[in-house]
């Protein structure tokens, strides 16, 4: 068996999962936005988090980055900062928990802006449960 990297979501019985591309920033202008997912949520109600991975080693000061995740084009949660000499700045609350309704269209995108090099990388993990299916 292989793992599966896609923009799409895996959904069997109960269970919702997908694991998003590896996005290279060096690959996108800065600013633009690289689509981690992109789906239609299965006929029913999941209880869902997301968590997100970032390669930061070699951002600058001042580089932002921004997660954004949208249901049917509306902003659901949105976690912008920019990076300071030493850290990443303001810390991310993640795992981000939420319920995902039926036939929703689901986002999630990274974006990155800088103004010295567009570099790193950046993906995200997603894992829902139908809701009122008990965990096995």
């Amino acid at each position: 068996m292989s793992l599966s990297l896609s923009t799409a979501a895996n959904a069997i019985g109960s269970d919702l999962w997908g694991y998003s591309p590896v996005i290279d920033f060096s690959a996108y202008a800065s600013g633009a936005e690289a689509i981690a997912f992109d789906f239609q949520s299965p006929n029913s109600y999941y209880r869902c988090l997301i968590n997100v991975s970032l390669d930061t080693g070699s951002w600058a000061a001042n580089d932002i980055i921004a997660i954004i995740v949208r249901g049917n084009g509306l902003i659901l949660f949105k976690s912008k900062w920019a990076v300071n000499a030493t850290t990443l700045g303001q810390p991310i609350e993640f795992p981000y928990h939420f319920v995902l309704p039926p036939n929703t269209q689901f986002k999630v995108v990274l974006a990155m802006s800088s103004g010295t090099a567009m570099v790193g990388t950046g993906s995200v993990i997603m894992t829902g449960r139908k809701i009122g299916e008990a965990f096995a």
